[in-house]
């Protein structure tokens, strides 16, 4: 079969949205009554957003209560995100749709960050959270890079994080949000990000606290939708990118192009619905029926 025919036959998107258990949104992906829009001078390059970046097995954010970062974020000299990294590259695990890890730091603060915890501070120490999962791992010394944490991390995997046992000082928890919203702010690879992430992060957290879904740092209220910064991921001249995870739904979701008068119709299809608007998705995984 030749390229053309190749292309002739390949599914559309709408088809491959129906094959892994997804739905089209039959709504606008415009809010009529939306008006907000980005300052003038950020522009969005045109071009085919379906399966524009490849697919992952597992996703790991470090939080460093910062919104911008070196070029090379995840590797920044003496962090814990470049120990955490660079054990990852050697690390395989059973039952992931791809071999692939993930691995991305966020403006997100735990504890440690937020009491200036020495060990945090010099890198020693630090926190993630392991996505589709919605599990934290946090208070892990580098010393704990180990075989054990691989066991453990596999057990994540596995569904089976009520028999999971320890051996050091870190805990092992669920996250009891309903859904994670990640936004691309690194101003240092691309200012458009910068520019853009704030803003949507604001239209979203005014949307969602009307909902009553909005829940800021330190509040552990179950189902909240929470709405953080993270590193280059890829594509920065589609801002903004969005990365969503639905928990109930074990699905993914990676917007493009996206604006603050798309912002109702993000949360209502996207994260409340696991909907999807082909013209400004990425990429799209069901973890319900490919993971697991």
């Amino acid at each position: 079969m030749g390229f053309l025919d190749k292309l002739r036959n390949a599914p559309s998107p709408q088809e491959e949205i129906s094959k892994k258990g997804f739905e089209v949104s039959n709504c606008s992906f415009e809010c009529d009554s939306c008006n907000f829009q980005f300052p003038k001078s950020v522009k969005s390059e045109s071009g085919d957003l379906w399966n524009s970046t490849k697919p992952f097995g597992l996703h790991i954010v470090i939080p460093t209560n910062k919104t911008d970062w070196e070029h090379d974020a995840v590797n920044e000299k003496n962090t814990f995100s470049r120990k955490v990294n660079s054990w990852m590259e050697h690390q395989k695990f059973n039952n992931m749709i791809d071999d692939v890890i993930k691995v991305n730091v966020s403006s997100q603060c735990t504890e440690g960050l937020e009491n200036h915890d020495a060990d945090y501070l010099s890198g020693a120490k630090g926190d993630f959270l392991i996505l589709p999962q919605f599990v934290w791992v946090k208070n892990l010394h580098i010393d704990d890079l180990n075989d054990n944490l691989h066991k453990v991390i596999q057990m994540i995997i596995d569904g089976k994080i009520g028999d999971i046992k320890v051996t050091g000082d870190y805990k092992v928890s669920e996250d009891s949000n309903q859904s994670y919203m990640f936004l691309c702010s690194h101003r240092t690879r691309d200012k458009r990000c910068g520019i853009t992430a704030p803003i949507m992060k604001k239209e979203i957290d005014l949307y969602t606290r009307d909902l009553g879904f909005y829940r800021d740092h330190g509040d552990d209220r179950p189902n909240g939708i929470k709405v953080d910064f993270i590193n280059h991921i890829g594509g920065h001249k589609f801002v903004a990118n969005l990365l969503i995870y639905v928990k109930n739904q074990n699905k993914f979701i990676w917007l493009a192009r996206c604006t603050p008068i798309n912002v109702k119709s993000i949360v209502d299809e996207c994260v409340l619905k696991g909907k999807v608007f082909p013209e400004n998705t990425r990429l799209i995984q069901n973890f319900d029926g490919e993971l697991f």
